[in-house]
């Protein structure tokens, strides 16, 4: 079956955290191409177009690693050279020549919480390959939607995405699998569960005073205004994260409009700790990570995360480079100085 290049005209993702989509870019049609192309290891699974049933790929200089950035969306979007359409069937037909994945882990995250750098970690201990933030995994919460009546198809579509994400590549040889997804993902852990029972599951958490203030600094960085109206604020969230945001209204205090920067902040990091609590209640086995206990007993706590994880515990207490640079040295998150920042002792 064949698909079809899409050629980059222009780039016009409007913001850097927006959710990876065909509107990322401007595009005109490009010659044919066989549907086994996107096996090349510098092809990657970007993202879907639901309504013309296509799994979209970039294509991807062939230096490029994508176990070695802090989020695979954002290098996808900036290095893509060309985007190909593959129709879901084809997809599904080359999804299934590849054997399903084992042993799997997977990262759920409240946001600046350590999950860049444990993403890191796992890619430093033989045999693992993690992909932090595909953002492809972030779209099935906006496919599932809240009737949840496309579950069955979903949990499908999301083995062979998995399966495509962790294709042969000549960077790794992995026996095992680890995926971090962004915060709202959590939101579709059951389908996940589901799909993958045998998954171990962590939930790398911050408290509130610290998640805020860490965002809080990249938003005067980038000259983000002090005040936003409500209304706006919670629209913008909802059409980004799939969910209706204004039910939460009532989470503001009285006269809370327009709202401050680390008002919205601290609603951000409210939501996150409320989707987890709702989905851990549910009984789903899952391993609660605090960014505060990771910072004080780095080697204890990563010793805990790989026993859990059935990793070789003897490795966590050994060195790691990952904790000697910037995790999210590349992106919009790094660090103005990158002998700065919150140290692992």
């Amino acid at each position: 079956m064949k698909a079809h290049y899409l050629n980059i005209e222009a780039k016009v993702r409007k913001l850097e955290f927006q959710i990876a989509s065909l509107n990322d870019f401007e595009l005109t049609d490009g010659d044919e191409v066989d549907s086994e192309i996107i096996l090349s290891h510098n092809v990657s699974l970007y993202c879907f177009d639901d309504e013309a049933k296509e799994a979209i790929f970039v294509e991807l200089p062939q230096v490029v690693d994508l176990t070695t950035v802090p989020f695979v969306y954002d290098v996808q979007y900036n290095g893509a050279q060309r985007l190909i359409a593959v129709p879901y069937d084809a997809f599904r037909q080359i999804a299934q020549t590849l054997p399903p994945v084992g042993h799997l882990i997977m990262t759920y995250i409240s946001g600046r919480s350590g999950s860049t750098l444990l993403s890191h970690v796992f890619n430093e201990v033989e045999g693992v390959m993690s992909l932090s933030e595909p953002d492809v995994i972030t779209q099935f919460v906006h496919l599932r939607g809240d009737t949840k009546d496309r579950d069955a198809e979903l949990r499908e579509l999301f083995d062979y995405t998995v399966r495509i994400l962790f294709k042969p590549n000549p960077f790794k040889k992995p026996t095992i699998y680890a995926l971090k997804f962004r915060m709202e993902t959590v939101r579709a852990i059951e389908l996940f569960q589901a799909t993958f029972p045998q998954a171990k599951n962590l939930y790398l958490y911050r408290d509130a005073v610290g998640f805020v203030a860490s965002f809080y600094r990249f938003y005067k960085s980038v000259d983000i205004p002090e005040y936003f109206p409500l209304n706006d604020v919670l629209v913008m969230l909802g059409k980004g994260m799939k969910f209706d945001f204004m039910p939460k209204k009532d989470y503001f205090e009285p006269n809370s409009d327009p709202v401050s920067s680390v008002q919205f902040i601290t609603f951000f990091w409210l939501m996150a700790i409320e989707w987890y609590l709702e989905k851990a209640t549910i009984g789903i086995p899952l391993l609660a990570v605090r960014y505060a206990d990771f910072m004080a007993s780095r080697k204890d706590v990563l010793a805990a995360i790989f026993e859990y994880c059935d990793l070789p515990v003897e490795r966590a207490s050994q060195p790691f480079k990952a904790f000697e640079r910037d995790s999210q040295a590349g992106s919009a998150l790094q660090r103005d100085d990158p002998k700065k920042g919150n140290k692992l002792q």
